[in-house]
């Protein structure tokens, strides 16, 4: 995988997460920031520069992924309770 795709889904993670504790998701900075890096580690995802990219890149995912760890673990409570309630609220009554 590109070290540049691994980027962006860090960037993902780091709105996701953002968004999950009511901060502002988007915010100009933010947008400005994250093209900059995805635009430098691009630019290093070539020749001899590569591992070194790829280095940075998987860094950058493994702080964004402990970072979102607790957004995609209130996702997943939550869809299991609303599970749940849809469930018991099918179930016939007799």
């Amino acid at each position: 995988m590109r070290a540049s795709v691994i980027m962006a889904i860090a960037a993902g993670m780091y709105v996701m997460t953002r968004w999950e504790r009511d901060e502002p998701a988007i915010t100009l900075d933010g947008v400005m920031g994250a093209l900059f890096v995805i635009l430098v580690i691009a630019m290093l995802d070539q020749g001899k520069t590569e591992p070194i990219a790829r280095g940075f890149a998987w860094i950058f995912f493994i702080t964004a992924a402990y970072n979102a760890l607790p957004a995609f673990t209130n996702a997943l409570s939550s869809a299991q309770k609303s599970a749940a309630a849809a469930a018991k609220s099918n179930t016939p009554k007799g």
